[in-house]
């Protein structure tokens, strides 16, 4: 039937205010995207400095959960007369926001207020007027089951605390208390996500040249504190000691942020509408191994990797509504957990709101399977690339970079080299003392005659350091390892590179490989014990002692060699 041959009544639905401000509380924020929702207002207000504080309950401390007394967002934004102020109130208040706003249904204050706690109260500034105190209280509106707010005029010494929190001619302060009701996390965790996020969610705009936002966070506990400031944070390091750099294999330096991509993306919709280009940016980055202690990188390199925190969490998809981040680090169901040294950035703007499906919080949304099929086409060779980078890095870590034994040297730096029996027993007897002596003698001849280097190339300000475990064919062919004691700096190592057992299953290791350490440590430690036996064990013949040891190492370094070639293939199995 159709509408117009029918009778229509209207008649109005009720709402119920309470209920309705509770569902809006519990939409999905955590108290740090909250935060962030009442920044992005203020931002929109084109403030160039927003301060956060935490007020901590009496008796709460950063590490109890619910402990928050009250939040405090001030901004140096236009201000609001209180007209705009009842307006901002409003559910869906102006919805006519100029272009590239961070704002969207005008649900943001609400929203966001009432998930951290039960009152939002707020005093603007406006052409140098203060204006009354506005509250939204969710027990009054529950009380009277109708969406209203209070307002007060500000009494002498009010006045004068607003007037000091908004010493310019316009600006904004909104007040949350109430916190006690809702449950939250601690607010260590929120000020350690607000540190961590901030710098690279409002990037853009803690950078800009011409007009850059200021922001700062604190946490207060019954006095002031200090603010610490927010730096700004391109995920993508596109300016940073190592530019981006264009893929080479046979050029890759293994710390460079590599950029595969940087395009345009206009999206295909099926009902003819179109849209603006969506710019599409794909930046690979080194393995996050290469930063960590036992990477072949030089030290400044090593650093370099460790800043870009590449990691799980820090991988994906980066999306950016008007340069504000909304999305970190999604897969959007593209990439596997595997391929975290990948970063895209996707730059919308609100034009794409309806087609992303960008919710009320601005933190989600969804992309149509026909368009994400095509989204995935596109990254294709960008992710094969993205995964080559990976296994280069991989093979860099297992490869032998010259520097064999600095890891240990290293490592065992404060590791005591006592004989356990001896170190009761106060100064040495004479007879140890003389053949201590003679080792240290032996360790400069045989250092002296077979070119034996001591030194570690990693070594600072000029110093060289005293490598415990050096790599060399100096060594006789039957022995594995021959210890010596020096005379200043103990017991030290030579390996004999000649041996089997090096050739096949050590060479190959990198050189501060797991597996090389734990080696070089049981060949060092048998290397302290005879080294120790030999000198301390005076009431034997030295010539007995070492004739032991001798066919000991014939021993050892044969058994090696004939597990050796049995098992030669070993490690391609």
């Amino acid at each position: 039937m159709d509408d117009e041959t029918m009778t229509q009544t209207t008649q109005e639905i009720a709402i119920h205010a309470a209920r309705l401000c509770q569902a809006i509380a519990r939409i999905g924020y955590e108290p740090q995207t909250a935060l962030l929702d009442i920044v992005d207002n203020a931002v929109t207000a084109n403030a160039s400095a927003i301060f956060i504080s935490l007020y901590l309950a009496l008796g709460r401390t950063l590490k109890n959960r619910n402990s928050v007394a009250m939040y405090q967002v001030v901004d140096n934004g236009s201000g609001m007369t209180n007209d705009e102020i009842v307006d901002a109130f409003a559910f869906g208040a102006n919805g006519n926001y100029r272009p590239h706003s961070l704002s969207k249904y005008g649900m943001g204050l609400k929203s966001a207020g009432l998930s951290l706690g039960t009152r939002i109260h707020i005093v603007s500034k406006k052409n140098g007027v203060l204006s009354q105190r506005h509250t939204f209280d969710i027990d009054l509106v529950e009380k009277r089951n109708r969406f209203i707010i209070t307002s007060s005029e500000l009494t002498p010494e009010a006045s004068a605390q607003y007037t000091k929190l908004l010493p310019g001619e316009s600006g904004t302060v909104v007040e949350i208390d109430g916190c006690a009701k809702i449950n939250h996390q601690s607010p260590s965790t929120t000020v350690r996500k607000l540190e961590e996020e901030m710098g690279v969610i409002y990037a853009k705009f803690i950078s800009d040249s011409n007009s850059p936002v200021k922001i700062g966070i604190r946490v207060c506990a019954g006095d002031d504190a200090p603010f610490k400031g927010i730096a700004p944070l391109d995920i993508l390091f596109p300016n940073g000691p190592t530019a981006y750099k264009t893929w080479d294999p046979e050029t890759y330096d293994f710390v460079s942020p590599y950029l595969l991509l940087d395009e345009p993306w206009n999206p295909d919709l099926a009902d003819g509408k179109t849209t603006s280009p969506i710019r599409l940016t794909v930046v690979a980055f080194p393995q996050d191994a290469l930063g960590k202690m036992n990477s072949p990188l030089p030290p400044a390199d090593r650093e370099m990797v460790k800043r870009y925190e590449v990691s799980r969490k820090n991988a994906g998809f980066f999306i950016y509504r008007n340069e504000r981040l909304i999305r970190w680090g999604d897969s959007l169901g593209i990439l596997s957990k595997d391929e975290f040294n990948i970063r895209i950035r996707m730059d919308l703007t609100e034009e794409h709101d309806d087609v992303l499906h960008v919710d009320v919080t601005k933190q989600r949304f969804e992309i149509d399977d026909e368009l994400l099929g095509r989204l995935k086409r596109i990254l294709d060779d960008p992710r094969s690339t993205a995964k080559c980078i990976m296994k280069k890095c991989h093979e860099l870590l297992k490869m032998p970079s010259g520097r064999e034994g600095e890891k240990f040297t290293e490592l065992s730096a404060n590791v005591a080299e006592d004989d356990p029996e001896e170190m009761a027993r106060g100064t040495p007897p004479d007879e140890v003392l003389k053949r201590q002596q003679a080792q240290a003698k032996e360790s400069d001849e045989a250092k002296a005659e077979k070119g034996i280097s001591g030194e570690d190339s990693s070594a600072k300000l000029g110093e060289p350091a005293f490598a415990k475990i050096r790599y060399t064919d100096q060594v006789d062919y039957q022995r594995f390892w021959t210890p010596y004691r020096d005379a200043k700096e103990g017991v030290f190592v030579c390996v004999n590179t000649a041996h089997p057992f090096y050739t096949e299953f050590m060479k190959g290791l990198a050189d501060n490989a797991p597996e090389r350490v734990l080696l070089e440590t049981l060949i060092f430690a048998a290397a302290v014990a005879e080294i120790n036996t030999i000198g301390n064990l005076y009431h034997v013949e030295i010539g007995a002692i070492k004739a032991v040891f001798d066919r000991f190492h014939r021993n050892y370094g044969t058994y090696l060699a004939n597990f050796t070639s049995e098992n030669i293939n070993l490690l391609q199995e």
